[in-house]
């Protein structure tokens, strides 16, 4: 094979691997001539913009542009008129086959006086994705920001093995005291902010352990020497190839403060519900000493009525001295001062109708029949009845007894 072969088969071989790399490339490639219309399109425009090369070559550039890019596109092909070489454009929107507009990165080159271009060759890529999801980033990073600065809870990140801070929020100020040139660039240590450095060292055994930590209660030692009951989470997160410590701590002290006074106030509730207990046990043992010493001398005196009292009533009558209609008297009011009657007025009362003992409570404040009847709206023949009623079911034959002094002893 002689020279000139060789060199046409290399030469073949170069132009295949240059349209094999246009034809596979991710930018578009366009040349456009001094009057702005397009020789030639990469097939990449297709992939790029839905497009067949076809329907591109021939077209001026400027009518894909989007009207508000336009003024900057015209700029740029005309600055890399005139001065040649290479032009960033930057981002421009170009529009879809679909009607979609898809964001540009343009780069510009003028090589009119290459006589193998003759023309400016316009590189551009699809960046939409990319400028898309960086205004989300953004985006997020100015919620999170927004969400770190205001949170009223203390949101701090510190270096794991050291312990020094890297940022903290309003959040911490307003609970230790310290600000944030205070704290950046310190170690938590420093600040003196830990009651107990071994708690600190137990969080972050777990934090290693488990990459996390749950409200885990600790007390600070805040600005001013107070103490500060708080609870933490944290997070394990590595910045710069460093492990961090993402914690978030909220100060619960004035709930603990206010648990603490709820447990005071119920346990001495408790105490005095225990001690009103004792009292009353030991004021029923008294009561019941108090009605077994009654009954005791009820005994001994119903004994000394019965025993000397009684015989001589009775030896007073038979000898002619008392009538029976003295000695019935005298014996009632004898049952009275004893209370032998008692147990048998109570009993007595349970067979009373509700009707009756309404009447019976008014006749034991002294209220007269006709007081009653006009309190009731009965009528003074029938409230008579009712305490003819009465009389019967307390046994109180005897006409001689007042109604309502007697119920006045019971």
């Amino acid at each position: 094979m002689n020279q000139q072969t060789q060199e046409s088969l290399d030469a073949a071989r170069v132009a295949n691997v240059c349209h094999a790399i246009i034809k596979n490339a991710f930018d578009v490639i366009k040349v456009v001539d001094l009057q702005a219309r397009t020789m030639f399109v990469s097939s990449s425009v297709e992939r790029v913009l839905g497009y067949e090369p076809r329907e591109i070559v021939g077209t001026n550039p400027l009518d894909f542009v989007h009207p508000d890019d336009l003024d900057h596109a015209l700029q740029a092909i005309e600055t890399v008129k005139q001065t040649g070489g290479v032009y960033r454009a930057g981002a421009i929107r170009a529009r879809h086959k679909d009607g979609s507009w898809h964001t540009m990165e343009v780069v510009l080159q003028n090589l009119v006086d290459n006589v193998d271009v003759r023309g400016i060759v316009m590189n551009y890529r699809d960046v939409t994705d990319r400028l898309d999801t960086e205004r989300q980033l953004r985006y997020l990073e100015e919620r999170y920001e927004k969400a770190f600065r205001s949170s009223p809870d203390s949101i701090t990140i510190s270096y794991v093995d050291t312990g020094e801070f890297l940022e903290v929020n309003d959040g911490f100020e307003r609970i230790t005291g310290y600000s944030r040139t205070d704290a950046v660039g310190k170690t938590s240590l420093q600040l003196g902010l830990w009651k107990d450095v071994e708690v600190r060292k137990h969080m972050i055994d777990i934090l290693v352990r488990d990459g996390h930590v749950r409200d885990m209660f600790i007390e600070f030692v805040v600005r001013g020497g107070a103490v500060r009951s708080c609870l933490v989470s944290a997070e394990l997160i590595r910045l710069g190839g460093h492990p961090c410590l993402l914690g978030v701590t909220r100060d619960i002290t004035d709930r603990v403060i206010a648990d603490e006074k709820l447990r005071q106030t119920t346990e001495q509730l408790r105490q005095e519900h225990q001690e009103l207990l004792r009292k009353n046990i030991a004021l029923n043992e008294i009561l019941g000493h108090i009605d077994e010493d009654k009954e005791q001398y009820r005994h001994e005196i119903c004994s000394n009525i019965d025993n000397l009292l009684r015989p001589t009533l009775r030896k007073l009558q038979q000898d002619g001295r008392l009538s029976r209609r003295d000695v019935d008297i005298l014996v009632q009011g004898l049952d009275e001062v004893t209370g032998k009657h008692i147990d048998e007025y109570r009993n007595n009362v349970a067979k009373l109708t509700p009707r009756e003992m309404d009447i019976l409570d008014m006749i034991r404040t002294g209220r007269s029949s006709k007081q009653i009847a006009d309190s009731l709206g009965l009528s003074s023949q029938t409230v008579h009845k009712h305490r003819q009623s009465i009389r019967r079911k307390l046994q109180l034959d005897h006409r001689e007894i007042n109604l309502a002094a007697y119920l006045r002893t019971q």
